[in-house]
């Protein structure tokens, strides 16, 4: 009989194997998260026990179950049986850091089709997401109210809300104008935060139709206010800070410059511009910011910025960068003035 030594090196092959199914784990979690799964594990349970609950069948569950413990969210701790790791906690709905619906949203077919024919976007940098779906993300997301609910539940959850709250002080302004904020999830937050402070949400009209729940509930209602529009065409004017959440990373220089043009033009003399949003630099600590470039490339045709190209964008349209919280592996925040 012959054991492995545990020191020798993984072949080349085998870490290639390993990467080339990695993203089976990432639909397993998925699948569990939409079975919700993570949700009554609230203490160890068999995988029959589990399969009960949330109707599945016991021994295909059994695979998705042992691949998110391999995945490190699950933990086995007798055989078939399984319970949530302080790492899965986050697949919870009711966790505060969840990104249950961020999970259920990357995993869905929309995103699979896509990466089958990102093929297409190496040879021609053009996004693949079209070639299955016959429109762009966007036009298909405005056809489509049910992907575009998951897409606006996962964005409202995983918004970078504490991020923002840290890097940017809002006690000097008294009017802020969220520009492409969706359900104004951060809007809240900040309005919340800052007593004083009054706030603008701009978004499409069937976006900002579901903010009006998020500002009764943070108890902003009286101080928010509800403007149905896009982001290339005029926004309100006049505003202390104007702000692009989520916004500039979705698109390519060419749209990313008319956007800016225009919230320019709403800007007075001494307004500033705050840009949260993931800017890749050498404090990473993960390989997710490269992956998430990706992602918005077959996507969207969009790339994720530096610090230094959003310099480079901001002087087309006469504007600077003054300021930068930088969030390593997370999304950064930065502060820009017009010249």
């Amino acid at each position: 009989m012959t054991s492995s030594n545990a020191a020798e090196p993984v072949p080349a092959t085998l870490r290639v194997r390993e990467l080339m199914t990695a993203g089976l784990l990432s639909h397993a979690i998925g699948v569990l998260c939409d079975l919700g799964v993570p949700d009554i594990l609230d203490a160890p349970r068999t995988h029959e026990d589990i399969a009960k609950e949330v109707d599945a069948h016991p021994e295909g569950l059994l695979s998705f179950l042992r691949a998110a413990a391999a995945a490190g969210v699950l933990a086995e701790p007798a055989p078939r049986t399984f319970e949530l790791t302080e790492l899965g906690q986050v697949l919870r709905a009711d966790d505060p850091r969840s990104i249950k619906a961020m999970c259920s949203l990357t995993c869905r077919d929309e995103f699979s089709r896509t990466w089958s024919d990102s093929l297409h976007t190496a040879r021609t940098g053009e996004p693949s997401f079209a070639i299955g779906h016959g429109a762009s993300f966007f036009d298909y997301m405005g056809s489509n109210r049910e992907f575009a609910s998951l897409f606006d539940r996962a964005m409202q959850s995983s918004a970078a809300v504490d991020n923002l709250l840290a890097g940017y002080d809002f006690s000097g302004a008294g009017h802020v104008v969220d520009v492409g904020g969706g359900r104004g999830t951060m809007l809240a937050a900040v309005l919340k935060r800052y007593p004083t402070l009054r706030g603008t949400l701009v978004d499409l009209p069937h976006v900002v139709g579901n903010a009006r729940k998020t500002f009764v509930d943070a108890g902003v209602a009286d101080r928010g206010t509800l403007v149905p529009g896009s982001f290339f065409e005029p926004v309100p004017e006049g505003g202390d800070v104007y702000l692009l959440s989520r916004v500039i990373g979705n698109w390519n220089d060419e749209d990313s410059l008319r956007i800016l043009r225009t919230v320019r033009t709403a800007m007075r003399p001494d307004s500033e511009l705050v840009v949260v949003g993931m800017m890749p630099s050498e404090n990473d600590r993960t390989h997710y910011p490269q992956q998430l470039d990706l992602y918005m490339f077959a996507l969207l045709g969009a790339r994720l910025r530096s610090y230094a190209e959003y310099q480079d964008l901001f002087a087309q349209v006469n504007m600077r960068a003054v300021d930068w919280s930088n969030y390593p592996d997370s999304e950064s925040v930065l502060r820009a003035r017009v010249l």
